[in-house]
């Protein structure tokens, strides 16, 4: 259960995650170099949400064939419907924890 301004639970993907995750993919792989995957290969494996002024996204996805190879994304949509990257972590591991972060 998600408490007020918290994430809740690591969701399964769906339609809906993915489109979000697209719309910033481009922008995502700019701020780590030109170092990801195409958008087409790219493989949602979960998310969480926090409610704010809109919706921030915590985005687990697989990027490659390596360990090493996971991206979690921080994504905030707002009320107008458009989504913004807001952080980026690389290089985690399909173990590591989905968890809240800065920018």
């Amino acid at each position: 259960m998600a408490r007020c301004g918290g994430t809740g639970d690591v969701k399964e993907p769906d339609d809906s995650i993915r489109e979000v995750v697209a719309s910033v993919w481009d922008a995502a792989n700019e701020k780590a170099g030109g170092k990801l995957c195409a958008a087409q290969a790219v493989q949602v494996l979960g998310y969480k949400t926090q409610v704010v002024a809109g919706t921030n996204y915590f985005v687990k996805a697989k990027c490659g064939d390596g360990e090493s190879d996971h991206v979690h994304l921080r994504i905030f949509k707002g009320f107008d419907g458009k989504s913004q990257l807001h952080g980026l972590r690389l290089d985690h591991k399909l173990d590591d924890p989905l968890e809240y972060f800065e920018g």
